[in-house]
C-alpha cells in the first residue's frame, strides 16, 4: 500500500511539486492550500505523514501542529516542517512545538523525498517496538555479529547466551562501549571474542526524542560552516582549544576541507609559529549528509585525540639526554593509538581492536615489556609503566607490536591509500625518531612473512 502524505501549503507551485515527487506507486498524496482544509478532511484520511509550510494566512503552520498533536488518532503521525524561515529562534521553537524534522525553503526535491523515507522509516520501528534480531551463533563466532552491529551503527546491546552464562556488548552508534561481565582475571571483550556456541540477541534501543531534538538545535546553532566546491555538502566546522603544557600556551586548531578528497587537519600553534602537524585524508570527498555527520564526529575525534596527546606525550628531549622509561612507554603508546586509529578506517572499530588485542596476547609470552602496556575497547592503548623498566627493550617490542599488527591485518605499509607508518605518526614523529621507534619498526616488519596464525581464536573476516 502507498504511504499517504497530507501536503499544507499556500503555494500552489510546492503543492504541484511535491505531487509529482511523492507520487504512486510508493505514495499518496493529498495537498491542502489551507490548514483549516486540511483539519476537516485529515481524520478521514488518515496520513501516514504530514509536509506542512508555516508561515501561511488565517491559521500558521505551528497553531496546524498543535491542533494535529491534540487528537489521539493523528499525534503520533510524523510531521515535516517546510518552510522559508531562516531564524534559527524560529526554527528551534517549530521543532520543540513537536515536529520530526525542518525543511528549508528553497529545497532539493532528492532531498525531501529522502527525508519523508527516514522519517517514515523512523515511525515504523516506533511501532513495531525495539528492534532485534536472534538466532543461533554461525561457524564464525561472535566477530562477524560485532562487525555487524557496527556496520549498521548500533546503538543496543549484543547478548551472546552460552552454556557458561551469558555474555553482551553494548554499542553507541556503532562504537563498542563496553563489554561484560566483568569476571576476576578476565578482559571481557576477549571472553566475548571467544564464544563459539549458543544463540545470539541483538536489540536496538528506542530513539530518543529528547536526544534528536538536543542534536538538531546544536546542528542549528553551528553556523561556522564551509560551502565545499561544486555543490558539495557542507563542511562541517572546526575545532579551536587553548591548552597549557609545562608553563607553555598552546593552541589546538582543527579544520576539515574538501580537496576533491575530505581532509582534516590538525595543527599545533606556540607563539604564533606551527610546532606540530597532523592530517588525514579520505578517500571519498562529502557526497552525503550522512557523510557531513561522520566527518564532524571524525574532526571532534582527531581534535580530542591531539589534545590529550599534548597532555600525555612529552616534548622531544636533546639526542644526548637519557631516555625516561615513563615518558618513552607513554610515547610507544600513542605511537600504538594513531597505528589503529588509522586502520580503522579500512578495518572498522571492531575488527582493529579485536587483532590489536590478538596480537598483544601472543607477543606478550616472548616480550614481558609489553605487559605495561593495555589496549583499550576502544582502540587507546594507554601505558602502566612507572618503574625504571623500559629503555631500548620496550621500544623494540612495541614496535614488532606494531608490526606484527600491521601484518595480521593485511595491511601494507607503503601505498595502501596513504597509509604510512610515518604519516600516520607524523604528529610525534620527532620524539620517535629520537627513541629510534622506526629504525625497529622497519626491522621487526622486514623479518615478518605474513599473517601469524592464532590458534584458539576464531578467523578474521
Amino acid at each position: 500500500m502507498p504511504k499517504r502524505i497530507v501536503v499544507v501549503d499556500d503555494e500552489p507551485q510546492i503543492r504541484r511539486l511535491l505531487e509529482l515527487a511523492l507520487a504512486p506507486p510508493e505514495f499518496e498524496t493529498i495537498a491542502f492550500a489551507a490548514p483549516k482544509d486540511a483539519l476537516i478532511k485529515l481524520h478521514e484520511i488518515g496520513p501516514d505523514l504530514i509536509v506542512c509550510d508555516i508561515a501561511m494566512p488565517e491559521m500558521d503552520g505551528r497553531a496546524f501542529l498543535q491542533v494535529v498533536k491534540r487528537s489521539a488518532q493523528l499525534r503520533e503521525v510524523p510531521f515535516i516542517f517546510l518552510s522559508g524561515i531562516r531564524s534559527n529562534d524560529e526554527i528551534v521553537a517549530a521543532l520543540e512545538g513537536g515536529a520530526d524534522d525542518f525543511v528549508s525553503k528553497p529545497f532539493e526535491v532528492r532531498r525531501l523525498v529522502a527525508k519523508v523515507r527516514a522519517t517514515l522509516r523512523m515511525a515504523d520501528r516506533r511501532a513495531g517496538g525495539p528492534a532485534a534480531l536472534s538466532g543461533p551463533l554461525s561457524a564464525g563466532g561472535s566477530l562477524p555479529l560485532l562487525k555487524f552491529c557496527e556496520d549498521s551503527r548500533l546503538t543496543g546491546r549484543l547478548t551472546l547466551e552460552t552454556a557458561g552464562g551469558a555474555r553482551w556488548a553494548e554499542f553507541l552508534g556503532g562504537e563498542l562501549l563496553t563489554a561484560g561481565p566483568a569476571r576476576p582475571g578476565e578482559d571481557p571483550l576477549d571472553a566475548l571474542l571467544a564464544v563459539q556456541g549458543g544463540s545470539y540477541r541483538i536489540e536496538q534501543k528506542p530513539l530518543d526524542p529528547a536526544a534528536l531534538r538536543e542534536a538538531e538545535r546544536r546542528t542549528l546553532e553551528d553556523t561556522s560552516t564551509r560551502t565545499a566546491p561544486e555543490g558539495a555538502p557542507a563542511v562541517p566546522g572546526g575545532r579551536l582549544s587553548m591548552a597549557e603544557v609545562d608553563g607553555e600556551k598552546l593552541q589546538v586548531q582543527t579544520e576539515a576541507d574538501n580537496r576533491p578528497d575530505l581532509t582534516i587537519t590538525t595543527v599545533v600553534i606556540r607563539g604564533g609559529q606551527v610546532i606540530r602537524k597532523t592530517e588525514r585524508s579520505w578517500n571519498h570527498p562529502l557526497q552525503r549528509r550522512e557523510d557531513v555527520d561522520l566527518a564532524r564526529a571524525q574532526i571532534d575525534r582527531q581534535h580530542q585525540l591531539v589534545l590529550e596527546t599534548l597532555r600525555d606525550v612529552p616534548a622531544a628531549e636533546a639526542p644526548s639526554a637519557a631516555p625516561d622509561p615513563a615518558k618513552a612507554a607513554s610515547l610507544m603508546a600513542w605511537a600504538l593509538s594513531f597505528i589503529v586509529e588509522a586502520a580503522r578506517g579500512y578495518l572498522g572499530g571492531v575488527t582493529a581492536v579485536v587483532l590489536l588485542r590478538r596480537t598483544h596476547k601472543r607477543l606478550s609470552a616472548e616480550h614481558p615489556a609489553l605487559l605495561h602496556f593495555q589496549a583499550g575497547e576502544n582502540g587507546r592503548v594507554t601505558s602502566e609503566l612507572r618503574g625504571p623498566a623500559g629503555g631500548r627493550e620496550l621500544v623494540e617490542a612495541v614496535a614488532l607490536w606494531a608490526a606484527a599488527f600491521l601484518a595480521e591485518t593485511g595491511l601494507k605499509v607503503e601505498k595502501t591509500g596513504g597509509l604510512s607508518m610515518r604519516r600516520v605518526t607524523r604528529m610525534i614523529e620527532g620524539e620517535l625518531d629520537w627513541a629510534g621507534f622506526y629504525a625497529a619498526f622497519d626491522a621487526a616488519y622486514g623479518r615478518l612473512k605474513g599473517p601469524p596464525a592464532t590458534p584458539g581464536l576464531p578467523p578474521v573476516p
